[in-house]
């Protein structure tokens, strides 16, 4: 599995020349009609298709990473297939399609938005997405808060990939079962007094350097003309999209 510093850019799409702003505009209404689509109607799901598989390639997702997502997204959603047999035991046959009708939507459109959350990372560097959060018409504490998140993310992937080296370094893979039980219930305590030593560092150095929570950047005004394309095609597929599940409900 990849780590989440490898999950950002490297996407060599026609989505990498726009800028960043439209690049989260795009990303965020696309996840959002992926979020909204109905998985009942015969156009609904070709739309969503068509709309899946452009961002995909126009974001240039490498097929590697492709390949890692989709296992994570049958990690986290093939076990709720577990429970249609508990279901069919508790309410007989109407109750398991119900069961599984219900997993397999969850299923579909979780990874479905999966696959334009690791696409839209593609088309983005972490530097970039400070300047596209600065020129969205958001919250200074908003972007902020979400800049923070992203980046505090960051390192804590990197001490996990740390922490897990130094645990083999100190024989603790091939040490006695015993060892690595203990090992196993003493992490998550390093671990939480880790993130707490981290999180009052960080906010001792942005009140040294006086951070008000605002993040400042340039304006949202020298979008060109394939920005506004890009956005006002976006805007269009939620649309119809809204518009279909309506229609289907």
């Amino acid at each position: 599995m990849i780590t989440f510093t490898e999950a950002w850019g490297g996407g060599d799409g026609c989505v990498g020349r726009l800028t960043p702003a439209t690049r989260l505009i795009c990303g965020a209404l696309v996840l959002a009609s992926c979020a909204t689509a109905s998985l009942k109607g015969f156009y609904g799901i070709v739309l969503l298709i068509l709309v899946l598989a452009g961002w995909i390639a126009g974001c240039g997702l490498p097929l590697r990473r492709l390949g890692y997502l989709l296992g994570f997204a049958a990690c986290l959603f093939l076990p709720l297939l577990l429970l249609v047999p508990v279901a069919s035991l508790q309410g007989g046959t109407a109750s398991a399609s119900t069961t599984l009708h219900a997993a397999l939507g969850v299923g579909v459109r979780g990874t479905l938005c999966l696959l334009v959350c690791g696409a839209t990372f593609a088309a983005l560097q972490p530097a970039e997405l400070r300047q596209g959060l600065a020129a969205l018409p958001l919250p200074g504490a908003m972007a902020a808060l979400i800049l923070q998140v992203v980046h505090q993310s960051t390192l804590l992937a990197e001490d996990s990939r740390c922490m897990v080296m130094a645990l083999r370094v100190r024989g603790v893979t091939s040490a006695s079962l015993i060892a690595r039980l203990r090992c196993l219930f003493a992490l998550p305590v390093l671990w939480l007094l880790h993130l707490v030593l981290r999180a009052e560092r960080v906010s001792a150095a942005m009140e040294v350097r006086g951070f008000d929570g605002v993040l400042r950047g340039e304006p949202l005004t020298a979008a060109s003309a394939w920005d506004r394309c890009a956005v006002t095609l976006a805007l269009l597929v939620f649309g119809v999209t809204f518009a279909l599940r309506l229609g289907a409900a």
